[in-house]
């Protein structure tokens, strides 16, 4: 068999693929030199009694370690670094250690809205904020977005001032650690007219942290805690509820968040335990009657802590379709982030729109509140006995009066020959609805139900039907 010859042309590319190999092999076990190893200072690691862990700093949040090991290992290689030798450091760990778990413990651990990241001394106990807000420094300069947008939004000059002033006080309260009672601003508007939009302004100014309140107040989970890491809580009307004990439930649930003291937190795993977040409560809704239905009925209690703002459509002042136009429209939000909390400290709220405790007063939009009242139970309520009255079966002629309780009241429109009889049994739901809401329309003033006594320890009701 004749032996196969090289020829030069062959050596010489033999000889450039052998030398990529070697070079190759060279890249692959010559690699980048190794990060910097991480190591604790031992005066930012605390302990949580609560836990049995050890909470670490690592510059922006506290990392949570339940085994002493990895703690022990971080603090020996910052020794290390410092020049101590392994026999200096195996007896400054253990007094290190001891110091952490004597005195740097802290009773409670998490994050908490409305404070920086670090300890807090609250209620006469030690708390570790894990993890805080981030609010940029307010500085002069230029805002042209963000005040085009909210120029837009709010064409109303107390519309503006409103929502600005909330904003402001919202701002100024974190930056204090101080909660302040505030009415829940719920913004409604056509479908994407911008609702989106203004509450990503609003959180980005709040430091950037939101959460949806609706499953804790609601009682669907029996925990909250999930609440505690973020300043503003955000609903939207397509998670929440209509239904008329929901609504109740939920400006229950929220003036005990916004208008108490402090406020139970119950943790998963954990006791229950009573803190102060800064919160403030924001909703996003489209401004039909039924979708405005899912806030709270303004009833007594109620209707002078919600803020009622009609959001007109936004043009955006730059392109935002592609996700690269709609990455470039949040860079420069942000870019103007710090002169927008300039600009929005200095806006002046106007004495008619002023409140001692609040800041700004629960001031709403004529045409909202119309479309609200049109929905409330009371004024159902009122469409029903109208109804009954013009088929005869309240039994009073036109310009009639007669004195008569809730239950017969419910009775006759819930009676089966009447029309209003399927509306009235799910309205009417339970007994004391009635009786409810035919006092809530003699405050309003109604034509059909005018004057209220008792008659053995019941109460009855003048139902008149005004004259046509």
């Amino acid at each position: 068999m004749k032996s196969a010859t090289t020829t030069p042309a062959q050596a010489e590319l033999q000889s450039i693929e052998s030398d990529m190999k070697k070079n190759s092999k060279e890249k692959t076990h010559s690699t980048s030199p190794p990060a910097e190893q991480v190591s604790f200072n031992p005066d930012a690691v605390y302990y949580s009694t609560e836990t049995a862990a050890y909470l670490v700093d690592t510059g922006t949040f506290y990392r949570p370690y339940t085994r002493k090991t990895p703690v022990k290992n971080g603090i020996r290689r910052r020794l290390e670094a410092q020049g101590h030798s392994q026999g200096d450091c195996k007896e400054l760990i253990e007094v290190c250690m001891e110091t952490i778990e004597l005195d740097q413990a802290v009773d409670w651990s998490g994050q908490l809205a409305g404070f920086p990241r670090g300890v807090a001394e609250l209620n006469g106990r030690s708390f570790l904020v894990t993890q805080g807000y981030d609010i940029p420094n307010a500085t002069p300069g230029a805002c042209p977005l963000h005040r085009e947008i909210i120029k837009q939004a709010f064409p109303i000059t107390d519309s503006h001032l409103v929502f600005c002033g909330w904003l402001r006080d919202a701002v100024r309260a974190i930056r204090a650690n101080m909660h302040q009672p505030a009415p829940m601003l719920v913004m409604a508007g056509e479908r994407k007219a911008g609702k989106s939009l203004l509450a990503h302004i609003a959180q980005q100014a709040m430091g950037g942290r939101a959460a949806n309140p609706m499953t804790a107040w609601t009682g669907k989970l029996p925990w909250n805690d999930n609440l505690l890491g973020s300043e503003l809580l955000l609903i939207d009307d397509s998670v929440a509820s209509t239904d008329p004990r929901a609504r109740k439930a939920f400006g229950s649930r929220f003036k005990e968040a916004i208008y108490a003291g402090n406020v139970e937190i119950n943790t998963r795993r954990k006791s229950s335990i009573e803190l102060r977040p800064v919160w403030r409560v924001m909703v996003c809704c489209n401004e039909t009657p039924e979708n405005l239905s899912v806030i709270p009925p303004l009833e007594d209690g109620i209707e002078d802590k919600i803020i009622l703002l009609k959001v007109s459509p936004v043009t955006l002042p730059l392109p935002a379709q592609t996700p690269e136009e709609k990455q470039e429209f949040q860079r420069a939000l942000r870019d103007e982030l710090p002169a927008f909390l300039h600009w929005i400290d200095q806006v002046k709220t106007p004495e008619h729109l002023s409140d001692n405790r609040s800041g700004v007063t629960a001031w709403q939009d004529t045409e909202l509140l119309a479309a609200i009242t049109e929905l409330s139970p009371e004024q159902r309520m009122e469409s029903l006995i109208s109804l009954a009255m013009a088929k005869g079966f309240m039994g009073i002629d036109q310009g009639g009066k007669k004195w008569m309780s809730a239950t017969e009241v419910q009775g006759v429109l819930q009676d089966r020959d009447s029309q209003t009889q399927q509306q009235a049994k799910t309205l009417l739901s339970y007994d004391a609805n009635a009786g409810r809401y035919l006092s809530a329309l003699i405050k309003k003033g109604s034509a059909y139900v005018s004057d209220k006594k008792t008659v053995h320890g019941i109460s009855h009701y003048l139902m008149t039907r005004p004259s046509i």
